[in-house]
């Protein structure tokens, strides 16, 4: 008798076992479903385009530094009564324009910044420069613009003032020159 207890009570301990790890468990767990039974956001409201994932490498079109020289010949300005803190010139498609913050434009030096300009500040935005691609924002890094007004009008003096885009850290377009208005 003594020979089958042993044999018997490993059967039953290695049943027990096998019942227990063949129960089927439910743990809530996010399981995959197919779209017409998702719920929530889990669906792609958007189904016949993709829904993409992930990033894409982003190539910058200019390739080469460049400098603009911003003078009286060949540019037009906008008059000051178009915008009172702001500078425009264009010579063809390519345009230079220099907003002002804090109000009125007054004689002194502002800081340019990439940002919208605070008082003290100004922002130099250049488009379509010369020598690169059409449609490329550049904005001023950094620098100082030396602003004159008078009853004649408003001048801003710049030199080599680097202006980058957004996304990109090069290539620099480098402008020199000065805007006015009357």
């Amino acid at each position: 008798m003594k020979k089958l207890l042993f044999p018997a009570l490993l059967f039953g301990a290695l049943s027990t076992v096998f019942i227990i790890s063949c129960k089927e468990k439910n743990n809530d767990n996010i399981t995959p479903t197919y779209k017409n039974q998702a719920t929530g956001t889990g669906a792609n409201p958007n189904i016949n385009q993709i829904t993409v994932t992930g990033t894409s490498t982003v190539t910058n079109p200019a390739t080469q530094n460049t400098a603009l020289q911003v003078t009286s010949a060949g540019w037009v300005f906008d008059g000051c009564a178009t915008s009172p803190n702001t500078l425009t010139g264009r010579n063809g498609n390519t345009t230079v324009q220099l907003t002002f913050g804090g109000g009125a434009v007054t004689t002194g030096t502002y800081a340019l910044t990439p940002n919208l300009p605070l008082a003290g500040q100004a922002r130099m935005i250049v488009t379509n420069a010369p020598g690169q691609p059409d449609g490329i924002a550049w904005y001023s890094k950094s620098g100082f613009v030396s602003v004159t007004t008078s009853t004649a009008g408003t001048q801003a003096t710049f030199n080599n003032i680097q202006c980058l885009q957004y996304s990109f850290l090069f290539p620099v377009v480098t402008v020199s020159g000065n805007l006015t208005c009357i």
